[in-house]
């Protein structure tokens, strides 16, 4: 069931049968995890010979109100106004992630260890982003996020020069990695050089204000960070990170570009961790389109998940804590989506259990305590 406030965004920009089409797809989302085209076609629920409703589908995603100003902006900033105060720093991610023949830039806010979409384009080549292509996906985000300060993070595909300084300009924040054949120059009397040239000792983090950075001219001086993590135990093998900012703190630096990794679960919850989009053969409109609602379903899937854990009724879903693993094993996300399978599951079999139930009377205490866990769920989908 959408909240309310969805429900009048979508209500706002669709017409009747547009808006329980959207419905319907959000609940298969929801429900199969799967957004190719067949498998959304065979399940959708008309009595209509299959090509109709295939046929169907492609026209509705095709739809001019199916964009994200119209539909998702209004919504966005709904969820924005109920999570981050005026003012607050925001940070942001821009990220790409490309599979098959889609090749997909996204910038994302950094959510409780985790990132919401916020906008996103469907780029018309393999490889990476050109600088314009990445202003096109930020200019409508900073429109959108101009209550809020915002910082943007990017890994080593976005540690272009003009992108710093053209963000610098917009007056944002960033933290950007630099890859390490980068060339620097301290001050004017240094000799330039590569970033993997320069003096550096394992869990030493260095910072050095008004750097130029390659040898290019007209872009001014940047702050330049360099950390060189150190192996403990069953961490990854030793890093170096080379970050370019406008930040004037070393700590705020560091702690800043970590909350860029968050992104990397997001795009998991999207493809083979959650709703397998990378089995979507649709494109252009269409492939947007189906972003769309995998965004909407995401962020509610999300938002369930939080209530779930905070009436502490996770442990009748998944793993809650295992011995040995410091961090959770299932995040919001997975406890929202698949508290609802356990629902459907319950609803769909309850003749079945019940009879279970009735063969275990020693269990009756329990099984209690599981349907009011049950009811708890059912009052926050």
């Amino acid at each position: 069931m959408l909240p309310s406030f969805y429900q009048a965004c979508l209500q706002a920009q669709l017409s009747s049968i547009q808006f329980i089409t959207v419905k319907m797809l959000v609940a298969l989302l929801q429900r199969e995890r799967n957004v190719s085209m067949e498998r959304l076609a065979t399940l959708f629920a008309q009595p209509i010979q299959f090509e109709s409703r295939r046929r169907n589908l492609q026209r509705f995603l095709q739809l001019p109100q199916l964009n994200l100003k119209a539909l998702w902006f209004p919504i966005l900033t709904y969820w924005l106004k109920q999570h981050f105060h005026r003012g607050q720093d925001v940070y942001l991610v821009i990220d790409r992630t490309q599979w098959k023949h889609h090749n997909l830039l996204m910038v994302s806010v950094v959510y409780h260890k985790r990132a919401i979409p916020v906008f996103w384009h469907c780029l018309d080549h393999c490889g990476l982003s050109s600088l314009s292509e990445q202003q096109r996906v930020l200019r409508p985000v900073f429109a959108l996020m101009k209550s809020y300060q915002c910082t943007v993070l990017g890994d080593r595909e976005f540690h272009s020069v003009a992108l710093a300084d053209w963000l610098r300009q917009q007056g944002v924040k960033f933290v950007l990695r630099l890859p390490k054949s980068t060339t620097v120059k301290s001050h004017c009397d240094a000799e330039i050089e590569r970033l993997d040239e320069l003096l550096q000792f394992p869990g030493i983090a260095c910072f050095e204000v008004q750097v130029q950075v390659t040898q290019q001219q007209g872009f001014g001086r940047f702050n330049l960070v360099t950390r060189w993590k150190r192996v403990y135990r069953h961490s990854k093998a030793n890093q170096v990170w080379y970050l370019l900012t406008n930040l004037n703190d070393l700590d705020a630096a560091l702690s800043s570009y970590a909350k860029r990794f968050s992104i990397e679960p997001m795009f998991k919850d999207f493809k083979t961790g959650g709703y397998n989009l990378e089995n979507c053969r649709a494109t252009g409109q269409r492939f947007l389109a189906l972003v769309l609602l995998v965004s909407i379903a995401y962020t509610l899937t999300t938002e369930q998940g939080k209530r779930i854990r905070r009436k502490q009724i996770q442990h009748y879903i998944g793993r809650v804590k295992e011995p040995n693993r410091a961090q959770k094993r299932h995040s919001n996300f997975w406890i929202g989506l698949y508290g609802q399978l356990w629902i459907a599951s319950m609803d769909l079999w309850f003749t079945w259990a019940e009879e279970l139930m009735h063969l275990k009377p020693q269990k009756r205490r329990f099984f209690r305590q599981g349907l009011r866990a049950m009811s708890l769920i059912h009052s926050v989908l």
